[in-house]
């Protein structure tokens, strides 16, 4: 009997503690400012770093549209799957991160076929200004999207990596590709997508503590 009392009294403590929350939005609210935010940012970096002088004729080029059409979809997609995993069960919609990786993978075989018919060549993995502008473009909005996770309780925290880096890399590599005028997969794929997978690896090797709950 005087153990039922205590285990009585604990539960009165405890629930004497507890505070009201106010429950989070729905995913698609709480995602909205940063897919606002992040566009404006990339926009003003962009501008500010200069468009490249033939962007005119580019618009006209299906094969670079089709490039910007899939990693703008790709850095969207990704956000808006990064929103859904900060909620412990997605809300039912697990579905919400085959869009963005099927764009990536899309993205991907397309680049394949463009490097065959370029010849396979890739330079040397070096340093250069476009390495340096892509991480510039891309470190606000990945970290307001961080910020945004954490205020959730996500139980997919290597998910959600993913999703946090491939958002960074689509808002990067559009950016970079309205401002480099090199058009090479080569040159793409070492100065415009490398430093995105470094990141990447650091948000995956640090999953667990940067999103944890």
């Amino acid at each position: 009997m005087g153990e039922n009392k205590n285990i009585e009294s604990l539960i009165e403590g405890l629930a004497d503690e507890l505070k009201p929350q106010k429950p989070l939005p729905h995913p698609l609210l709480r995602v909205l400012p940063f897919l606002v935010i992040a566009i404006i940012y990339v926009s003003g970096l962009v501008y500010i770093v200069g468009v490249r002088s033939d962007i005119g004729e580019k618009f006209s080029d299906p094969a670079y549209m089709i490039e910007i059409f899939l990693m703008a979809f790709t850095a969207l997609s990704s956000g808006i799957a990064a929103s859904y995993l900060s909620v412990p069960d997605m809300r039912g919609a697990k579905w919400v991160i085959a869009p963005p990786l099927t764009a990536l993978a899309i993205f991907c075989v397309w680049s394949i076929i463009r490097a065959s018919a370029e010849g396979m060549h890739m330079p040397h993995i070096h340093f250069d200004h476009c390495m340096g502008e892509g991480v510039f473009i891309s470190v606000a909005p990945l970290a307001l999207l961080i910020t945004l996770i954490r205020k959730g309780a996500s139980t997919h925290p290597y998910l959600g990596a993913l999703m946090n880096a491939m958002a960074a890399a689509g808002l990067g590599y559009v950016g970079l590709r309205f401002t480099c005028s090199m058009d090479t997969v080569g040159h793409a794929t070492v100065s415009h997508l490398i430093p995105y997978v470094i990141i990447g690896m650091i948000l995956a090797l640090s999953a667990r503590k940067v999103f944890k709950w």
